[in-house]
């Protein structure tokens, strides 16, 4: 079986296997559960304009979704996992057309998106 492009995004980016449980997946468990080489599994992420060589140059924070994705996943919410990796795929689609390689989204500060953003509280330190 060929996966689609919304399975490797999951399996790649959400952690989501093919049945939409969370699992932490590295590029060679993904090709097991697909069924493939990793090999092949590295040519359908250039296919399908996953590699995280493309993905750093999207504007879409996946490590959010990722943990979103998780979160949805340990509670159980087996139907809403699902709507939401539909919506995230959809919306990593549309990001993925203002693909920018001038520009490098791996290492944003979210917290920090807009200039004039206040810096974030410092972390109490343990040794006062």
């Amino acid at each position: 079986m060929r996966p689609t492009p919304f399975q490797v995004f999951c399996g790649y980016y959400l952690g989501l296997n093919l049945d939409f449980r969370y699992r932490f997946l590295n590029q060679d468990q993904l090709a097991a559960e697909f069924a493939m080489d990793p090999a092949e599994l590295r040519h359908l992420l250039e296919e399908y304009y996953l590699t995280p060589e493309i993905s750093r140059h999207v504007d879409y924070n996946l490590a959010k979704a990722h943990a979103t994705a998780q979160d949805l996943a340990d509670s159980g919410q087996r139907d809403e996992v699902i709507a939401f990796a539909r919506r995230t795929f959809e919306e990593y689609r549309q990001a993925l057309v203002r693909y920018d390689p001038s520009k490098d989204f791996e290492n944003v500060d979210y917290d920090r998106l807009f200039p004039g953003d206040a810096p974030p509280e410092p972390a109490d330190d343990p040794g006062d």
